[in-house]
């Protein structure tokens, strides 16, 4: 009997190190080297008390640049703190109500009427984010809604998508689609390509009860009364009464964005008028090609998000509990989705672990290592799809186009031979862990020239419950059972102490969370 083939497993390579030598950042060295000279002017005062005092500097200088405290040293903790502590003032927001229109005195005594302007009030961390919208020509001339990053100027657009269940097909099917996958990125990864990022978002929300009921009503056999139920009938309504609030809806959405800073956008935006018209021209080009390109590796969009549809991603995301009265409330004759005004979170409140904002409590956390050993294709699982908790997962990335990309894979083989040589010199023994993180450069390389695209990427998980008495509690054991299912992917979460509002958005379909 023939052996079934072996299904392929994958490595990933060490979190990139910061450090400029021997695993050292320039703020670590800067600080060493101060503190030596520090030390070295209490020498040359001499006496035991000099030499006491240059022990205690270069000890304190060692704990507050070297040691770590939850995963970062105090010297790296500093800018959070600061920031945090100066942001206490601002950190608690509430939107400014609707005016109701207004009158302005003319000059001859006459009163102009002016009309009602929607309210436009945003946290500090959304505040340079407008929502546009364009047509695509290419489809039916259908919306697109734009977000615009009037700082960063960029513009994001998203899809939304679905495919069938990743878990339930064959070894050979898996690899296949993420080859298919691995040509999606490889094809949008150019050297003169005006696109800087693109993020994929999986939303586990809480689902609507009511409309499991209102589907086994409408699908069930003509001859089953509800005046005279058959059992069977019965039993799925209690089923389904019984379901409340564990039902879920899962959403995946793919947004991409684009640089106008960029040569490669620059040229083109002129060319298609300029200004936001030009951008958006460009943004629906790249958006058609995303499309395309998805649809063509088994990952059926859709739709694309309205201006109206982007507004209501955002929304559930700060009001996820909301999301089923918004639904309800629906009038039948207009677009679906929200109205841009309302898109932003009416209160949000900024704590040192966790975001509140309407109705709901929220932690961000990032993933901090990926997996050390051989996983299969699919080790994600265990968090995306055991989804007993509402949570965002996002994983944005950069792409580098093939001239871009080589030139670092070159420069990361130096850098590891240099301090490879370096360390030998010094009598200092290489760690298992830097051998992989040489090994992985040396992979790199060899996929590079192999055709596979670059990616610098980072990937966050945001976890929500409903506000409440006990919310707080209930939101540490969320984030609890989250933290055990990426274990056992396995990744290693860590919270964003002090970063909660900002790492909030890095969940929204804006392409946010790489620096």
């Amino acid at each position: 009997m023939a052996e079934a083939p072996r299904e392929t497993t994958y490595r990933f390579a060490p979190h990139p190190s910061a450090g400029f030598i021997l695993g050292l950042r320039i703020p670590q060295i800067l600080g060493l080297i101060i503190a030596g000279a520090a030390a070295l002017g209490c020498l040359r005062l001499g006496g035991l008390e000099g030499l006491l005092v240059a022990l205690a500097i270069i000890s304190v200088a060692a704990a507050l640049v070297l040691i770590p405290v939850r995963g970062q040293t105090i010297e790296q903790w500093a800018p959070v703190i600061t920031s945090f502590t100066s942001r206490r003032h601002t950190a608690r927001f509430r939107a400014r109500g609707a005016q109701a229109g207004h009158l302005i005195a003319l000059s001859d005594g006459d009163l102009d009427p002016q009309p009602v302007t929607d309210p436009v009030s945003m946290p500090a961390e959304l505040a340079d984010i407008q929502l546009l919208e364009c047509e695509l020509s290419a489809y039916d001339r259908a919306l697109l809604g734009v977000a615009k990053d009037t700082r960063a100027r960029t513009y994001t657009a998203a899809v939304r998508v679905q495919c069938r269940a990743f878990e339930l097909l064959s070894p050979e099917e898996r690899r296949q689609r993420l080859e298919e996958y691995g040509g999606v990125l490889a094809s949008l990864a150019r050297d003169d390509s005006p696109v800087r990022r693109i993020s994929w978002i999986e939303r586990a929300l809480p689902g609507d009860p009511d409309a499991l009921g209102g589907y086994l009503l409408d699908a069930k056999r003509e001859d089953a009364s509800l005046d005279d139920p058959p059992y069977e009938l019965v039993s799925y309504l209690r089923l389904i009464g019984r379901a409340g609030l564990v039902a879920e809806e899962h959403e995946l959405l793919f947004a991409l964005q684009v640089d106008a800073r960029r040569p490669a956008a620059k040229r083109p935006i002129q060319r298609l008028g300029g200004g936001d018209i030009g951008a958006m021209a460009v943004l629906a080009g790249e958006i058609g090609r995303l499309i395309e390109l998805l649809d063509g590796a088994g990952i059926t969009p859709t739709g694309v998000l309205t201006r109206r549809g982007l507004a209501a991603a955002v929304r559930d995301g700060y009001d996820p509990w909301g999301r089923r009265q918004r639904h309800r409330d629906q009038d039948r004759d207009t677009e679906p989705g929200t109205a841009a005004h309302t898109a932003w979170p009416a209160a949000r409140d900024e704590h040192w672990s966790h975001l509140q904002t309407d109705g709901a409590l929220h932690c961000t956390l990032w993933v901090a290592e990926w997996p050390r050993i051989d996983v299969r294709a699919i080790f994600l699982q265990p968090l995306l799809m055991r989804a007993d908790t509402t949570r965002t997962v996002a994983l944005c990335m950069e792409l580098l186009g093939p001239a871009k990309a080589i030139r670092r894979a070159e420069r990361a083989m130096t850098e590891a031979a240099t301090e490879d040589s370096l360390r030998g010199r010094i009598g200092q023994r290489t760690s298992q862990r830097q051998r992989q993180r040489e090994s992985a450069a040396a992979r790199q390389e060899v996929e590079l020239a192999h055709g596979h695209a670059n990616v610098r990427y980072s990937a966050y998980v945001t976890v929500s419950v409903p506000d409440g008495p006990d919310a707080r509690d209930e939101l540490e054991a969320a984030v609890s059972r989250v933290d055990l299912q990426a274990k056992a992917a396995p990744l290693r979460l860590e919270r964003m102490w002090g970063q909660q509002a900002v790492g909030f958005t890095f969940g929204l379909p804006f392409c946010r969370g790489l620096k």
